[in-house]
């Protein structure tokens, strides 16, 4: 099997040859670290402000799209590189409000980190308190937008063609999801308030980033693309963000929507969050998912879901980044990925990946991981008695 092969048969709930392995990111500093580089783009920034401070933002904004494109061909030649079968990808329309910070289209604002001469958003707040917030805030034009995401996509494919066979490209949009934007645009504290005293302005909400999934998921699929990774954060470590009666109330009709979009073109799609989604697990397979990623520890019992939803939906998961991939040792490391395969693997339906991302992540204990799949995930399965 090749890689497409192997994920599209675990999303499919069968067992391929090996379980498979998935990153929902690369980390432009752990990309660099594995594919031995430097970046400059921190340093090609200044210089451009340096250089033309009255328009560089005229300058610098209209390259988004490719700048990204760049970054996200990085992050899949050095997924490829380590031995994942798939890695995400997905268009972020990021504008640069100031040296300091990067706005987008759905209200979120975040601070520019410099991690090792790579550009990191780093989200803090929302520009959107009320309806007259929302209804003076500029909206895109949803048919630039699937142009313009359509031309990210194919970029990143020619960047990648000598490996665009090996390797699976999951198209996602972790930063640009239905859900986490509609509060993130607006901050929790503005968020709580209008659920209770103005449901109009979140329903136009939900219709406005449904509108941007649905839009940026048609362009990667007429560029090719089957497997989609839904990015929502939907739990903190103690349960749900909100009262589960809204995300009936909003957030169903728009998952709905998109996973039926999805299956009609052919693909399958999975739903990342973080924290305890136990809870919610019913809710998920009602919304249309072939499968949930991250199953973070200890927030979620793998073995609880497996045996309830494994029938259901696809899990991927569940390997630690806090210690797990970030400083154990090498038999931690393999200890965490035998009890995940253990826990989930058995009959397949289940993708080996990191839980989450982030730029402190240890390439060795990626490399550690990769090794012990090879090693433990080959069906049938053995020493997980």
């Amino acid at each position: 099997m090749d890689s497409f092969e192997r994920i599209w048969a675990a999303l499919n709930l069968e067992q391929p040859d090996i379980i498979p392995t998935h990153t929902i990111n690369i980390d432009g500093n752990v990309a660099d670290k594995i594919l031995d580089r430097t970046t400059n783009a921190i340093e090609d920034l200044d210089k451009l402000v340096e250089n033309f401070p009255d328009d560089w933002q005229d300058r610098i904004n209209p390259l988004a799209g490719d700048n990204q494109a760049s970054f996200f061909s990085k992050a899949i030649r050095a997924a490829y590189t380590l031995g994942f079968d798939g890695c995400g990808l997905g268009y972020i329309p990021f504008k640069f409000e100031s040296r300091s910070e990067l706005i987008d289209i759905f209200g979120k604002k975040h601070k520019i980190r410099d991690i090792e001469g790579n550009i990191y958003p780093d989200y803090y707040g929302g520009m959107i308190k009320d309806r007259k917030d929302w209804e003076s805030f500029s909206k895109p034009d949803f048919k630039q937008i699937y142009q313009d995401a359509k031309k990210f996509y194919k970029k990143v494919l020619r960047n990648c063609r000598d490996i665009k066979d090996e390797i699976c490209f999951m198209a996602q949009n972790l930063l640009t999801s239905v859900f986490p934007p509609v509060w993130q645009g607006m901050g929790m504290s503005n968020f709580a308030r209008a659920l209770k005293n103005d449901p109009k302005l979140i329903k136009e909400r939900f219709d406005f980033t449904t509108e941007f999934v649905l839009t940026v998921f048609k362009a990667y699929a007429d560029c090719g693309a089957k497997i989609f990774v839904e990015g929502g954060d939907l739990a903190f470590r103690t349960g749900p963000m909100v009262n589960p009666k809204y995300y009936d109330q909003y957030l169903l009709p728009c998952y709905q929507e998109v996973t039926n979009a999805v299956h009609e073109w052919g693909g399958k799609i999975l739903l990342h969050s973080d924290g305890d989604i136990t809870t919610l697990l019913d809710f998920i397979v009602e919304s249309g998912f072939d499968g949930i990623q991250c199953l973070e520890l200890p927030h979620v019992d793998p073995v609880l879901v497996k045996k309830k939803f494994g029938h259901k939906l696809c899990l991927s998961g569940n390997i630690d980044t806090r210690y797990i991939l970030y400083k154990a040792t090498k038999q931690e490391v393999e200890a965490a990925v035998l009890d995940a395969i253990k826990a989930m693997g058995e009959g397949g339906g289940y993708i080996l990946s990191p839980a989450n991302f982030h730029p402190e992540i240890s390439v060795d204990r990626l490399r550690w991981m990769i090794a012990a799949v090879n090693q433990f995930g080959v069906y049938p399965l053995k020493n997980t008695a």
